[in-house]
Formats: C-alpha cells, sequence, structure tokens
C-alpha cells in the first residue's frame, strides 16, 4: 500500500498569497428606515481587487435577504432594505469576500448592533 504525499496541497493556490488578504466588511444599521448599508473595506494582495461580496441577512423566524456588492454602481458599498424582516430578536448578517483572482473568506456577525464590523472570518 502506497501512502499519499500532500505536501504540495499546502501550496495548490497560484493566484495570490492568502496572508495578505485581510477581510473586512462594515456596516451601519438604520433601524428606524429599515435599512443596513454593508462596505467591504477588505484588503487585497497585489493585483487583486474586489470582484464581489454577497451579503445574506437574516432574522430569527426564517427570513432573510440576500443582496450584493460589486465594483459596479457605489463600488464597495449597498444599502439594503430589510423592511420584509422581523428584528424583534436582532438581526443577522454571513458574508462571503470574494477578490477576482478567487480568494474566499466568510464571515457572519449575529445580533447585530447600530455599527459594526463582521468577525468570525473563514478564508480560503
Amino acid at each position: 500500500m502506497n501512502a499519499i504525499d500532500n505536501k504540495d496541497l499546502l501550496h495548490y493556490r497560484s493566484n495570490g498569497p492568502i496572508s495578505a488578504f485581510t477581510p473586512k466588511v462594515q456596516y451601519t444599521y438604520d433601524g428606524a428606515a429599515k435599512t443596513l448599508e454593508v462596505t467591504d473595506a477588505s484588503t487585497y494582495p497585489a493585483g487583486q481587487a474586489l470582484k464581489k461580496v454577497i451579503v445574506k441577512v437574516h432574522d430569527h423566524y426564517g427570513k432573510d435577504i440576500t443582496d450584493s456588492i460589486t465594483v459596479t454602481g457605489v463600488a464597495g458599498k449597498k444599502v439594503i432594505s430589510v423592511a420584509n424582516l422581523n428584528a424583534a430578536k436582532g438581526l443577522n448578517i454571513s458574508v462571503t469576500v470574494i477578490s477576482d483572482a478567487g480568494l474566499i473568506a466568510d464571515g457572519t456577525w449575529f445580533k447585530i448592533a447600530a455599527a459594526g464590523e463582521v468577525s468570525n472570518w473563514d478564508k480560503q
């Protein structure tokens, strides 16, 4: 029986160093207007930039809204209406940041406040 040599899997990405990729998504929640402004403030490796940020806002009753930030329109920013969500128990945010070279990071924030930053990142 031959063992499988996995040593090269540590460096399988050829499209940029993940250590230079620092995902950062900030938000401002306006409960009166029922809007959530989401801004990409990520740091990308040299030669890479934002491709898309997928934003999912969900309540504690099973409803959610999905939208995205792209480089078109107001680049790096999006205002999302959360009027159809029930914020009685708070709202949660899940985001996926994608670079134009394919680096990906998923982040979440539970029970958002008036303003803050998404945390709990998993980078790939």
